[in-house]
């Protein structure tokens, strides 16, 4: 219970009292499969489960363990009455209120987009930021203007790309909810927003060229104009429900499933994606993953263990033909000693006594 003391090894510590600040766009955990709001999902109930007081400052359909403050009922992206316009305001509301009530807590934790920044001068609680995903330009703004913001990144590519020597905390995986594939269907699968750098149009050319069926899951996004046009243009007229299947949305759950029985994940980008949580639940449920070197991917897959990285789509479609060489079960332990939500849950425990001290 919280106000008991958290234990340490022989020591008891005092529990923390921490905000936790999401989007309002999206609840937690999301509705349909999603990456930042999981993380945030399972960060704030490991700290409720070992005896922290937290507040998430999120959506109002969100559902947690933790107490629940909201700005608005339903998440704004699941809000047929939303604007564009409402979202953003009702984000800065959202983070405005945390820091009205900053006095309250040790420390605020934000999680990018929230506008955390412009609000932590205000208070001399510290700030801890997620850079979820991040321009360089507006992380040095950041950095020269709001001091008592401590920005966390989620893969060594990333705080490279944000020029180096900073904290790197990888998202975590309730590996308990991963179901283990141990003999693969003859399907492929990607998961990810319908936009041309996520790279499902080369996943279909992959899987077409290796013989091999494809589900896509991911939908179309509003804040990115290309989304519409690429789904039109570059994916749907290849959707027929046999060799191509597409599902816009499906719980968090239903993706898992499918990746577990898949013969390989593939994730083609033509970015530098800072973690990509999909490729460390691929490998939680046993399934290699075949990806182009890019951003945290190189960091993510270990080649010829957990999966295999190439450039071209022929290359690519070559190393799905060899997934079969990856040891599923050798797969499962890696994710298993690498990105586990009670090692994300200890290293940002960590952090925020360190920060505190």
């Amino acid at each position: 219970m919280v106000g008991q003391g958290v234990r340490h090894g022989r020591f008891q510590v005092r529990p923390l009292r921490i905000a936790q600040i999401a989007s309002v766009a999206f609840s937690v955990p999301p509705k349909s499969h999603g990456g930042t709001e999981i993380a945030i999902d399972l960060l704030t109930r490991g700290l409720v489960a070992r005896g922290h007081d937290v507040t998430l400052f999120a959506s109002g359909d969100s559902k947690t363990t933790a107490k629940l403050h909201s700005v608005v009922s339903i998440a704004t992206q699941d809000d047929p009455c939303s604007t564009s316009y409402l979202e953003r305001e009702m984000d800065v509301r959202n983070t405005a209120e945390a820091y009205a009530s900053a006095a309250d807590f040790d420390l605020l934790h934000a999680h990018w987009p929230t506008p955390a920044a412009y609000f932590s001068d205000r208070t001399e609680r510290p700030t801890v930021l997620t850079c979820a995903y991040i321009e360089k330009a507006l992380f040095d703004h950041y950095r020269s203007r709001y001091p008592n913001v401590r920005c966390v990144c989620v893969s060594q590519a990333q705080a490279r790309m944000l020029g180096g020597g900073l904290r790197v905390i990888p998202y975590g995986v309730d590996l308990s909810r991963v179901p283990f594939g141990e003999t693969p269907e003859a399907f492929l699968i990607t998961v990810g927003r319908l936009v041309p750098h996520k790279g499902a149009d080369r996943a279909i050319a992959i899987a077409a060229a290796a013989g091999l069926a494809l589900v896509i899951v991911g939908a179309v996004t509003p804040y990115l104009a290309e989304s519409e046009p690429f789904w039109k243009e570059s994916v749907r007229p290849h959707v027929d429900g046999v060799r191509v299947r597409h599902f816009p949305h499906l719980p968090n759950d239903d993706v898992l499933a499918l990746m577990s029985r898949a013969a390989a994940f593939l994730f083609p980008i033509s970015w530098d994606e800072p973690f990509g949580l999909v490729v460390a639940e691929a490998m939680a449920a046993g399934t290699p993953v075949i990806g182009t070197p890019r951003g945290s991917l190189p960091e993510l897959v270990e080649h010829g263990v957990t999966g295999f990285l190439g450039d071209t789509d022929e290359e690519l479609a070559a190393l799905v033909r060899r997934a079969g060489e990856i040891d599923r079960e050798r797969c499962r332990r890696r994710a298993e000693e690498r990105f586990s939500s009670e090692r994300m849950v200890s290293d940002y425990e960590a952090l925020y006594r360190k920060i505190l001290a």
